[in-house]
């Protein structure tokens, strides 16, 4: 009889230890499973945050494009478009002036036309019709002909929008 109470003991001992290491595997898996679908919840909603950040830059880049498509304002050259610039300046015309420039420095020009005297102005377009005898010489293409820029006299950057219309981006 002595054997029978040793051996149920020792059986209940294994039961109790492989019902033991039963529920802390179950709780590994869990832990383990859980982690691995909140890796990859938050990997896609990673990427769904990358597409719709790509989808709201080519929205914007579209806009733009149109943007571009619908603004007539300056010349087939660089130098067409800085003369034309010149011309608005010279008549007063700083709302005409502002539109030579890309779309999102033409409220800044604008605002610093107003600000410049009379005599600021008749320097400033001294300066640019003297620039304007420099760029065949002293002006540069980029590589891909898209951008303009001269350093000298005085520093003067455009850029060609889709359109074939040339646009200042800085003077």
């Amino acid at each position: 009889m002595e054997n029978q109470n040793i051996e149920k003991p020792r059986k209940t001992y294994w039961k109790f230890v492989l019902g033991f290491l039963g529920v802390i595997l179950a709780v590994f898996v869990l832990v383990v499973g859980g982690y691995s679908v909140w890796q990859k919840i938050d990997m896609w909603r990673g990427q769904k945050a990358v597409q719709k950040f790509a989808e709201a830059l080519k929205k914007a880049e579209q806009d733009d494009y149109q943007k571009a498509m619908a603004d007539t304002y300056g010349g087939k050259t660089p130098q067409e478009t800085l003369q034309m610039y010149i011309d608005a300046v010279e008549k007063g015309d700083y709302e005409l002036a502002s539109k030579y420039f890309i779309g999102d420095k033409q409220e800044e020009e604008l605002r610093s036309s107003y600000k410049m005297s009379k005599s600021e102005i008749e320097r400033y377009i001294s300066v640019l019709k003297n620039a304007i005898t420099k760029f065949d010489f002293d002006g540069k293409y980029d590589i891909d002909k898209k951008y303009f820029s001269l350093y000298k006299p005085i520093l003067i950057r455009e850029k060609i929008y889709p359109n074939g219309i040339w646009k200042i981006i800085e003077i």
